[in-house]
């Protein structure tokens, strides 16, 4: 399946500016990644696709900081869609947002240049510290249904 990524919402109310150790992107600034994509050094099939729950009918994801760099690639243009996993739970635990997943705070950080000076964030409302994202989307104007097939180019 694929969605995109402004469709899906962050379960935690606030990310670490850097991947952990697990991943493998490990300890490399989630800016840093985005700049990656930008210049064409990765493809976003690089990056180990998202798994998202459906909770209510909104699209909920653990994978956080990788959420949030395809969110702010999708922001600047860059991508369409994301291929995502399908999966029923995500612990309870993990469920820190205080608005509905539409925003995430970056703490730290985020790294990265290429990115910060294409960003559009006309509205003021996160600066390059605070680093949010938003899930809502208002400010777009896609005709085409927020699932997307596989035949759908990114």
């Amino acid at each position: 399946m694929y969605l995109r990524p402004n469709k899906i919402r962050f379960c935690q109310d606030s990310i670490s500016s850097v991947f952990d150790k697990n991943s493998e992107h490990a300890y490399e600034r989630i800016g840093e990644t985005l700049d990656d994509l930008l210049r064409g050094d990765c493809d976003i099939l690089d990056i180990p696709p998202i798994t998202v729950v459906d909770v209510d009918g909104d699209w909920y994801t653990t994978d956080n900081r990788r959420l949030w760099v395809f969110q702010k690639l999708e922001d600047l243009g860059h991508c369409k869609k994301i291929p995502v996993i399908e999966d029923d739970y995500i612990p309870p635990w993990k469920f820190t947002t205080v608005n509905d997943g539409l925003t995430t705070y970056v703490r730290g950080n985020p790294g990265g240049d290429l990115w910060k000076s294409l960003d559009d964030d006309s509205d003021g409302s996160c600066s390059d510290d605070s680093s949010c994202v938003s899930s809502d989307d208002t400010s777009y104007d896609y005709e085409s249904s927020d699932e997307l097939t596989s035949e759908d180019e990114y």
